[in-house]
């Protein structure tokens, strides 16, 4: 048991020599295993696998609905409201379809 207040005397020879010090115990190796079975590694390439086929469809559809939208905005802008109002309501439809797809497509491809 170690006492905080012992106190040791040295000779200043033993401290001058280094032989003063005591042996430490060598601590038990401790290995390091990893094991990923149960969670996929995480990487860039996972996330945005650029050739797979689902995720190029959709990427087609986040751009289909932001070009969708711009289009919109700039044909009711334009003065063309009955073009502007029929890509609203055909995006009313398509949006939420392809926006559900993308969050199921998400969650259980990986």
């Amino acid at each position: 048991m170690f006492h905080k207040n012992r106190i040791e005397t040295i000779p200043f020879r033993e401290f001058m020599a280094g032989n003063h010090r005591t042996q430490k115990e060598a601590s038990p190796s401790k290995d390091i295993y990893v094991y990923s079975g149960f969670l996929p590694t995480i990487t860039p390439q996972n996330l945005f696998p650029i050739h797979d086929p689902g995720f190029a469809l959709f990427l087609a559809g986040v751009g289909l609905i932001a070009g969708a939208t711009f289009f919109e905005r700039f044909t009711a802008r334009s003065g063309m409201f009955e073009l502007s109002e029929t890509i609203e309501v055909i995006g009313r439809f398509l949006f939420p379809v392809i926006a559900y797809g993308s969050v199921f497509w998400f969650l259980f491809s990986l």
